[in-house]
């Protein structure tokens, strides 16, 4: 290419595009004119979100939902904070994002600089590098390398930092750098050949996969086939193996009761264990008992392997990569005829989602047959394409929804996992519908959530994407209000104001509808919407609530001795 004269900010543009990314996510500000100036004139599309917590979740979802990092662009200071919790989600929860600012204001000699803040210090525990870029000929690598690296290993955020005078220096053009090295981590042959031994021998196997085997959905599907193993998941990784499929257990590790999975364990030969952290919502709470000499693990990152579980074989690989070599290997080895068979499977199952229901007290929805939160989340699987996405927040709805809705497809839902921020679900959805306009995202938050993060619903109809928004209002936030019931049974700080979906979508130029009767038409109609629609779902309170409230209320006049008596009489019940 001829060489030619572009700023800083047209050649950080160009390296973007280069890397591969092609969204944008966040605000202009001082600091930043004359790269919002060459993003107008650029092929990156750019988002512009009501604050920068909403845009860092949009790149979380983004990322989550495609498996494809996109850039997240603050001023220094005040848009840099305000991304925090947003870099703090994707760090936890494995999610690839590039978040791009300019290095705080520094001038020989003066202190107490505009917005100045060590950046470095702050974002150290929630990046896995960071970058500071001060010379306009060094924003091609860096950009390269920094893509390269949100990638490498556990996928993560990572910091680009760019001095002031680099955004609007003059430069000559050359050729961009490409893309770092490919991320993921080799398969060694001896790891492949020494897990293929241990497969083989192993007459019950269980595969636990994580939101790492996301992009080897078909090879986790042919081993489970082969092996006749039965397929548990954390709670990113749902979806993985379809929860209709025959091997698979139907959920997660993210919730609390382990006694079944251990038994389940028992029962096993051998688990193995593929793109998972064994974080504490991926361990039930570090409940779940697996052998060391029962259990291989395999993940891309180095650091995951042995942290919480340690291994009879820990094997540092991408899922893919081992998956394909690990697969020919069995088809080459004589195997005994073995695993779970349908009835066994049926049965485990059961039992497993019977331990997950014991002494539940779940909320009366408005408009299912008898209020059952089971007949709303069928209605909306049966109206959801098999492809389609659920999004959500973090709070009650999110427990019904992964207690219940039946995950059909990779990246099939997405929810804030090991750090549980509210206002995750709209913003997270916003970036699953750039990721991929053809699919069909439905967001799931309580009206707790809408109250954090429902205007960013305007940047939402600006863009015109297609989205369901489903709003669970009962009046208060309500996993906490459950809390408090259970404790005391009395609620303190947790109702929240009327709010007027009708009104707020009226306002922003949203559709909206209400589900008071025939879930399925209501949903269907929601769904084939072309436009943001406001579906609002009204909560009560059960039978099962008012009985959480009444023990609570006795807990709380019996005095703090008899609970702890009544408390360790039960666990030894539970043992």
């Amino acid at each position: 290419m001829s060489a030619a004269a572009v700023s800083g900010s047209k050649r950080l543009c160009a390296a973007l595009q280069r890397a591969g990314i092609e969204h944008v996510f966040g605000l202009p500000g001082s600091q930043t004119v004359a790269l919002f100036e060459a993003l107008r004139g650029s092929q990156l599309r750019t988002i512009v979100a009501t604050h920068e917590s909403s845009a860092a979740m949009m790149a979380n979802g983004y990322f989550r939902a495609s498996g494809k990092p996109a850039a997240l662009l603050t001023i220094p200071g005040p848009g840099f904070t305000w991304a925090l919790s947003g870099l703090a989600e994707a760090a936890l929860d494995s999610a690839a994002l590039l978040h791009v600012t300019c290095a705080p204001a520094a001038s020989p000699g003066r202190a107490y600089q505009l917005q100045t803040l060590d950046q470095d210090a702050l974002a150290a525990p929630l990046t896995k590098r960071a970058f500071t870029v001060a010379r306009t000929d060094d924003l091609p690598a860096a950009v390269a390398d920094a893509y390269a690296e949100c990638l490498a290993g556990e996928p993560g955020p990572v910091l680009l930092q760019i001095e002031k005078d680099v955004w609007e220096q003059i430069c000559t053009a050359g050729e961009t750098p490409a893309p770092g090295p490919d991320h993921a981590a080799a398969v060694h042959p001896d790891d492949v050949a020494a897990a293929a031994q241990a497969v083989a021998a192993a007459r019950r196997c269980i595969l636990l996969l994580g939101q790492g085997c996301l992009g080897a959905a078909d090879l986790a599907c042919q081993l489970a086939e082969r092996l006749n193993a039965i397929v548990v998941t954390t709670t990113s990784g749902r979806g993985v193996v379809p929860e209709d499929h025959r091997l698979s257990l139907g959920f997660e590790l993210g919730n609390h009761r382990p006694q079944s999975l251990n038994a389940l364990v028992e029962a096993s030969d051998l688990v193995l264990a593929i793109g998972c952290k064994f974080s504490h919502n991926g361990s039930r709470g570090f409940r779940l008992r697996i052998p060391q000499d029962k259990l291989i693990h395999v993940d891309a990152s180095q650091r995951v392997l042995g942290a919480n579980y340690p291994a009879h074989l820990a094997i540092h690989a991408d899922a893919k990569g081992f998956l394909a070599a690990l697969l020919p290997q069995l088809a080459a080895t004589a195997t005994k005829p073995g695993g779970f068979y349908p009835a066994a499977v049926e049965q485990w199952r059961e039992r497993c989602r019977t331990e997950d229901a014991y002494q539940i007290a779940e909320p009366r929805i408005h408009g299912v047959p008898a209020g059952k939160p089971e007949a709303f989340f069928a209605a909306l699987r049966r109206t959801m394409p098999r492809a389609s996405c659920l999004v959500t927040d973090s709070g009650q709805h999110q427990d019904l929804a992964r207690r219940y809705f039946r995950v059909l497809c990779p990246r099939g839902l997405i929810t804030p996992t090991n750090l549980q921020s509210m206002g995750f679900g709209i913003g997270a959805a916003m970036g699953a519908c750039l990721a991929d306009p053809e699919r069909r995202i439905v967001a799931l938050i309580g009206d707790g959530g809408l109250a954090i993060s429902g205007l960013e619903l305007l940047t939402a109809v600006r863009e015109r994407l297609r989205l369901t928004v489903i709003v669970f209002a009962d009046g208060a936030f309500g996993a906490i209000r459950n809390q408090q019931l259970a404790a005391s049974g009395r609620a303190f700080a947790t109702a929240l104001p009327d709010l007027d979906c009708a009104g707020l979508a009226a306002a922003i130029g949203a559709n909206y509808l209400r589900l008071d009767a025939d879930a399925d038409s209501v949903l269907s109609d929601a769904l084939q919407a072309p436009c943001v629609t406001l579906v609002e779902v009204a909560l009560g309170d059960s039978l099962p609530m008012h009985w959480t409230r009444a023990r609570g209320t006795a807990k709380s006049l019996l005095g703090p001795q008899l609970k702890t008596r009544l408390r360790a009489i039960r666990n030894r019940g539970r043992q």
